[in-house]
């Protein structure tokens, strides 16, 4: 699969994630759930919605699941501290608070991108 290929279905994954992400905080706060529960909630199923989409859809990876969850989390980790990092800076740097979140976005899938292809679901030898 062409890394442009590879970029698109990672970039629809993204969109169904956050779909399905904002659906569980919205639904947890209908319920009456405070906020902060309900964007944990959101983004723990987010997590995994996913891991699970980039396990079986974008990669198509046969690995171990355990292994793979446990890479993937620390993925997510790294890349939201690039995200938190960038955003930072560019608020620093006097940066459109609203351009600035677009541009930690940015870097957040990048990171993440480059990551989960090439430590998280990179091809193994047998």
């Amino acid at each position: 699969m062409t890394t442009f290929l590879l970029l698109a279905r990672y970039s629809l994954a993204g969109v169904v994630n956050g779909i399905v992400s904002y659906s569980v905080i919205f639904a947890c706060m209908a319920l009456g759930l405070t906020p902060g529960i309900s964007n944990a909630l959101g983004y723990g199923a987010g997590l995994v919605t996913s891991f699970l989409q980039s396990k079986h859809w974008v990669f198509r990876s046969h690995g171990r699941m355990l292994d793979e969850w446990l890479r993937f989390v620390v993925v997510f980790l790294i890349s939201y501290a690039a995200n938190f990092a960038t955003l930072k800076a560019c608020i620093s740097a006097g940066v459109n608070v609203y351009l600035a979140q677009l541009i930690a976005c940015a870097a957040y899938v990048a990171v993440s991108f480059v990551l989960n292809s090439k430590f998280v679901f990179r091809k193994r030898r047998a």
